[in-house]
């Protein structure tokens, strides 16, 4: 019997994502095609656009041995119509997607059998929606609900039966990287074992619990740390969320943007915020501390901060909790 399946995948090709391809394919299984994001309306052949097909091609090429996969680019309407017809053409047993911020239509996901699923970085049903890493950190929830939910796609935001969850250690929210490399290991687990396991009959999921939740939606106010917040939280905030969110101090009423911790000096003084020769020395609740102040120089200090290797080069084994199992 063949259980050999195909799918389309719906994501950015990038160093995150293109292990879970890979995962796909060496469990000998195929992709029919990646749906990926297609240039702004007039950057056909520009620099960055085609700056980003080249790293596309180099992420595959750097994990899959074989030939290329078919890339089908959605246009920035996300008009679905305009490529469904294409993707009915591949024959596919389902759709899997992870980062794309919009529903997929109902009219898309019936041309798979097996339907679509979504891989969600927080442990449904808690932190649905678009920024579920960037809000488990700033809430302090990270290591209650930080992880990834394989689920159903349905016609509501993360709204489906859960298939499986992992969830991630403490030491995987040390920085951006250790957060990147543990939901890059998680989801290539999840897809080279379970995904197949639900094609199969074997797991049929769970529905989520009623209740309510936080949407993980980043607010539009600036995040202010100050005396109310931890050191030890305030180095968490500028490690994995620095470069896209703007954590500041006050200094004289006015906002100033932090990045790394540089030093811990001793407990609070009492003293104000000072910035000078590019250096932030404030208060914490437990500490007086100094960061580097956010510029040219700590931006490329937090763009390419090493993602942390444990002990050995081998893909980490999580402990993967499966939602209706049957006989």
């Amino acid at each position: 019997m063949d259980n050999t399946l195909s799918a389309v995948f719906v994501t950015e090709v990038s160093s995150v994502t293109a292990p879970m391809l890979a995962s796909w394919v060496n469990k000998g299984h195929r992709i029919a095609a990646i749906v990926v994001p297609g240039p702004r309306a007039g950057k056909h052949r520009s620099f960055s656009t085609l700056r980003r097909r080249w790293r596309r091609r180099f992420a595959l090429r750097s994990q899959l041995r074989r030939a290329m996969p078919r890339l089908v680019e959605l246009g920035p309407s996300n008009d679905w119509d305009a490529i469904r017809q294409q993707i009915g053409t591949f024959g596919a047993d389902l759709l899997v997607c992870f980062g794309y911020g919009k529903l997929i239509p109902q009219t898309v996901l019936k041309l798979f059998p097996k339907g679509g699923l979504n891989l969600h970085p927080a442990l449904l049903p808690h932190y649905r929606g678009p920024h579920p890493i960037h809000r488990l950190v700033i809430d302090q929830m990270h290591d209650a609900h930080g992880g990834v939910t394989l689920h159903k796609m349905t016609a509501g935001f993360d709204e489906g039966d859960i298939i499986a969850q992992v969830g991630f250690a403490a030491e995987d929210w040390h920085s951006a990287g250790s957060v990147k490399q543990a939901l890059t290991e998680a989801m290539a687990m999840l897809v080279a074992e379970v995904v197949p396991e639900f094609c199969h009959g074997e797991l049929a999921g769970a529905p989520q619990p009623d209740g309510t939740y936080v949407w993980a939606r980043l607010r539009r106010d600036p995040l202010i740390v100050g005396l109310q917040t931890s050191s030890e939280q305030v180095a968490r905030l500028c490690r994995i969320l620095g470069s896209s969110v703007s954590v500041n101090v006050l200094i004289e009423g006015e906002p100033v943007r932090l990045a790394q911790p540089v030093r811990r000096l001793g407990p609070p003084t009492g003293q104000a915020s000072k910035r000078r020769w590019g250096l932030v020395e404030f208060d914490c609740a437990d500490a007086r501390v100094i960061h580097l102040a956010y510029g040219r120089l700590s931006r490329l200090l937090l763009r390419w901060q090493p993602r942390r290797r444990r002990t050995g080069q081998d893909p980490r084994s999580f402990d993967i909790k499966r939602f209706g199992m049957t006989d």
